[in-house]
């Protein structure tokens, strides 16, 4: 098995499909192909996933050309096509969702006296299959991806047909032909043959294309595109294909039950037993953001990550030179900084940062490193979609954490050095504690804290050596997660 890169593509046609995972995904950021084409990266709360989204526009060539160009450029683990198809079954129901167990590309033949059809045809990954099989087995798998009152709907696991025209006739010779020939298919849409075709031609990358029936193909479209069954159908199938891969195991990914039993209190020294560190004997000093950068006035709650070198030589200025330009290539190669941000840098005294400020979009971002070797990064939280408030969700912070300490390990290599993380929210006074998901329905944004000023500081207290802590991320940023957790459930306890 090949290593895993933990990304995956999701594709789509139309805009409405697109906006539908959009809104499922967190913290989306463009990212530009020097093609010119766009995507959008983000997490998929409560999974180590990173999700990347792609608009293709209608027709199989275009999905094919773009799936082939989109896996060569991000060589995902998997790859998704998501959206809307005409049904071809009276069982299946408008809204419903057609997991395509093979698709054929219903258009090849030969014309004699009478058609004689050739199609081509690809199977779903069994992985990919199975594990939708699996997430559709719970009966809440929609529960939290759906608006609220909104039931799950059916899940089929049928064939379907892809071909270059979009069906909407009762009585045609098309319809004949699908009938004659392919009669096993449930629905019919026009970009899963190009998908499929690309994607098993790339080497053999796993795929699946999951599709919500928006209308019947039989002449009634605009009865039902005017009912919003389009939109409907859109969001069922966005709402399936992030439950599929929420249930897609991370290759690599230790289970629950094989790691070391978790702390149920978390303290000021609490520490999963398998990755205990060498306890510090004196604080060492430490550079918040705001010490580095002044904060800008319409700054939102940023959570800033550090390490701090137990025992480091110095760097030279010719050495902060050098590395002012590498934060900048570093962030952009680790999609910190999207390809298409202004990226800002600078170089003091006693640091040098790379970093984004954007008032428009309110996100704020950088990396930077001092003379001493303390290595710094921070991003803003990401915002609820519903209103307009940074969210701290406590999975998918652990998850951040994770990332942006494998990215500040990178940053600068300091043989023989033990390092020592510190955590911050900072401002923290604008925010509310609870998951991305339920922020997307929820009608209530209780302030964390009460609405309290000041930043939420975790104090380095252990400190681990470099290749220890790259070993061991999932464990050290789930402690750094449980203790900033710790400290907005006891507001009047918000230092440690």
């Amino acid at each position: 098995m090949r290593p895993s890169s933990g990304k995956i593509i999701i594709f789509t046609a139309l805009p409405l499909e697109y906006r539908a995972v959009r809104t499922l995904v967190a913290g989306p950021q463009r990212v530009d192909h020097e093609a010119g084409t766009i995507f959008e990266v983000g997490r998929l709360p409560g999974t180590n996933w990173e999700v990347y989204l792609a608009q293709v526009g209608q027709g199989n060539q275009g999905a094919a050309i773009l799936t082939e160009r989109a896996i060569r450029m991000i060589g995902p683990d998997a790859v998704f096509f998501t959206g809307i198809a005409g049904g071809m079954k009276r069982d299946v129901a408008l809204g419903d969702v057609v997991v395509a167990t093979q698709v054929f590309a219903y258009h090849g033949g030969k014309q004699e006296e009478t058609f004689k059809s050739r199609p081509v045809t690809w199977s779903a990954s069994h992985r990919l299959e199975q594990t939708a099989r699996f997430a559709a087995l719970d009966p809440q798998w929609a529960e939290a991806l759906l608006p609220a009152g909104r039931e799950a709907p059916e899940v089929h696991f049928k064939p379907i047909a892809a071909g270059e025209v979009v069906v909407n006739a009762q009585a045609s010779a098309l319809q004949n032909l699908l009938d004659e020939h392919y009669n096993g298919v449930a629905a019919v849409e026009t970009e899963g043959a190009g998908f499929s075709g690309a994607a098993s031609m790339a080497d053999d990358v796993p795929a699946l294309v999951i599709r919500g029936i928006s209308d019947r193909a039989d002449g009634s479209k605009q009865q039902t595109d005017t009912g919003g069954f389009q939109l409907i159908a859109a969001a069922n199938a966005a709402a399936l294909t992030i439950a599929v891969i929420k249930s897609l195991t991370l290759p690599g990914t230790v289970k629950a039950e094989q790691t070391s039993k978790r702390p149920e209190t978390v303290g000021t020294s609490v520490v999963a037993s398998a990755v205990a560190g060498q306890q510090l004997k004196e604080p060492l000093p430490i550079a918040w953001r705001r010490e580095l950068l002044t904060p800008w006035g319409s700054e939102s709650a940023t959570m800033e990550l550090h390490l701090l070198p137990e025992d480091s030589p110095r760097l030279s200025m010719r050495q902060m030179n050098q590395l002012k330009d590498g934060l900048v290539a570093l962030g952009r190669s680790a999609l910190f900084f999207t390809a298409t941000e202004e990226v800002s840098s600078l170089i003091g005294d006693d640091f040098t940062a790379a970093y984004v400020r954007d008032a428009r979009q309110g996100r704020s971002c950088g990396l930077a490193i001092t003379r001493s070797g303390q290595r710094s990064c921070w991003e803003s939280l990401p915002r609820s979609s519903h209103m307009f408030m940074p969210v701290l969700d406590p999975e998918f912070t652990q998850a951040r954490i994770a990332d942006l300490l494998q990215l500040l390990v990178r940053l600068h290599d300091v043989p023989q050095t033990r390092f020592a993380p510190a955590l911050a929210i900072d401002p923290a006074e604008v925010l509310t504690v609870m998951s991305l998901d339920s922020a997307k329905i929820s009608n209530s944004f209780p302030l964390a804290r009460g609405g309290r000023g000041g930043p939420v500081q975790i104090l380095p207290d252990e400190a681990w050596d470099a290749a220890t802590i790259e070993g061991a991320v999932p464990s050290i940023a789930e402690e750094l997660a449980l203790k900033l957790m710790h400290c907005f459930r006891n507001p009047h306890d918000h230092q440690r």
